[in-house]
Order: C-alpha cells, then sequence, then structure tokens
C-alpha cells in the first residue's frame, strides 16, 4: 500500500514539475528587432524588416568584403551585405558592369541579357525606378542602371536575394522591389560614378504583374 502511496505522490510532482517548466519556457519566440539602418547603416531598414520574420533568432547582420555603400575603390571587389534575422536571411549586392569588346568581355551585355531573361521568367514580375529596369520575385530583386563613366559605357547593378528555400510569411515581391530600389539609390548617390548622373525619382518603384506559372 506504502509502494502503491508513494508511487502515486511522485507522479503528482512530477506533473506538477512539468507544468512549471512549461510555464517558464515561454511560448512565443523572440520578436526580431531590426535597427533603423542596415548594412553599415547605409540603407533604411523598413524594407528588410518587412521581409524578415518577426519573431526567432535575433536581428544580426555581416559584411564581407570592403565598407559596404562606400565610394567605389579600383581593384577591389564590391562587398556583400548579409542581414539574418528569424532564422532567415537577405543578401544585398552590387555591382558595376562593363564591356571591353577588345579583350572579348561583354559584362555589361551578359547582365543586361540576364535581367531581360528574368524578367520573363514565371513568377517574376518587371521593376523600374526612372530610367532603371530590372525584376522582382518573392524570393528577391534586382535594377540596373546604364551608367557611362569616362568614356566606358557599363551598367550598374544591385541585387537582393534570399534564396529559393525562403518561406517566411512576410515575404512580397513589392518588399523585395522597394529593398532593392534603395539600393540602388545608395549606390548612384554614394558607390558609383556615373557621367550623367541623374537621381532616381522619389517614390516607389513601378512593378509589374507576376507573369503566370
Amino acid at each position: 500500500m506504502r509502494k502503491i502511496l508513494w508511487g502515486a505522490i511522485s507522479a503528482a510532482v512530477a506533473a506538477s514539475v512539468g507544468v512549471a517548466v512549461w510555464q517558464l519556457s515561454p511560448s512565443d519566440e523572440t520578436a526580431v528587432s531590426v535597427p533603423a539602418r542596415v548594412c553599415d547603416e547605409s540603407l533604411p531598414a523598413k524594407a528588410a524588416a518587412q521581409i524578415l520574420p518577426k519573431s526567432g533568432k535575433r536581428y544580426f547582420e555581416y559584411i564581407n568584403g570592403t565598407e559596404f555603400g562606400t565610394a567605389f575603390r579600383p581593384g577591389e571587389p564590391p562587398p556583400t551585405c548579409t542581414v539574418t534575422g528569424g532564422g532567415q536571411r537577405i543578401r544585398v549586392e552590387y555591382n558595376r558592369h562593363f564591356n571591353e569588346p577588345s579583350l572579348g568581355i561583354t559584362a555589361a551585355d551578359d547582365a543586361r541579357g540576364q535581367a531581360k531573361k528574368e524578367s520573363k521568367t514565371p513568377g517574376n514580375a518587371s521593376l523600374s525606378v526612372g530610367e532603371s529596369y530590372g525584376y522582382a520575385s518573392k524570393h528577391g530583386a534586382a535594377l540596373l542602371l546604364d551608367c557611362r563613366d569616362d568614356g566606358e559605357t557599363g551598367v550598374i547593378e544591385v541585387s537582393v536575394d534570399a534564396g529559393k528555400e525562403f518561406s517566411a510569411d512576410s515575404s512580397d515581391t513589392k518588399a523585395f522591389a522597394e529593398l532593392a530600389t534603395e539600393a540602388l539609390r545608395m549606390v548612384t548617390r554614394q558607390v558609383y560614378r556615373c557621367d550623367s548622373n541623374t537621381p532616381l525619382p522619389a517614390g516607389p518603384p513601378t512593378l509589374g504583374a507576376p507573369r503566370g506559372a
């Protein structure tokens, strides 16, 4: 009888401890706190905050390469900014491409051709801001702007990408388009110089309807 009674008491104590532990463990994940500006404070955070999950692992960013958003330095590769939060990440990149016919280099034409191809891919939508052009999807966006520098004609390209595995509920094409637009505005102001540098117009980008699958 004593063994049965002791077993019942032990089970009750274990159950009460389990309830206490459950109550001490938060049922909701920690809210993701995104700073006011991201990528070495070069970009406003509104669009990135809309894309990242609202809860989960804390916000973190890291820069691969030189300082992000500073004036172009010949001979140095362009940097990459990666922001993470809630278990997801967004990568922001920029570059400038030129053609050099004498060397068989067609980097600018290749970038234009890839942007045109992606803008017609099912699930993607055309994207433009002023004279820039590109595409956006629920996984990322890219914008190109023709740029002539010291007689060389090329293109500036910015891209934001969360990868095909990205599945956050807050993800939407508009937010990626806005993040790419902010990145291009920053790059044309602070990083690259163009002979006829016309500021991008204010306001949201022009986003077409996603192409059918």
